[in-house]
């Protein structure tokens, strides 16, 4: 039995990094989570960076209307080309422009 999941974004880098530490067999069947501020984004980044077994990334906004969480969906999608990106929210209208 194997179970994916997302792990919330307010967990500290050194917390990841001893989870990571601790459970490297788990890393392949989670996905980190973030917001779509800067300061989220820069988290995320070094977060990937630290750890790059985390193939996963979890885009979570309670606004999916906005072109800014495309554009946004775009820039994770462009520094990391070879990541699985999900998101919490996907609009039908706008779901083309999450093909990035």
């Amino acid at each position: 039995f194997v179970m994916f999941t997302a792990i919330h974004k307010h967990y500290a880098l050194e917390e990841w990094k001893k989870f990571a530490a601790s459970h490297p067999e788990c890393l392949e069947h989670i996905a980190v989570s973030s917001g779509t501020g800067q300061a989220d984004l820069d988290k995320l980044y070094t977060m990937l960076e630290t750890i790059p077994a985390i193939k996963y990334i979890c885009l979570d906004v309670a606004n999916g209307y906005s072109e800014y969480f495309v554009e946004s969906v775009k820039t994770v999608r462009a520094k990391f080309p070879k990541r699985t990106i999900m998101v919490s929210i996907i609009i039908k209208p706008l779901a083309k422009y999450l093909k990035c």
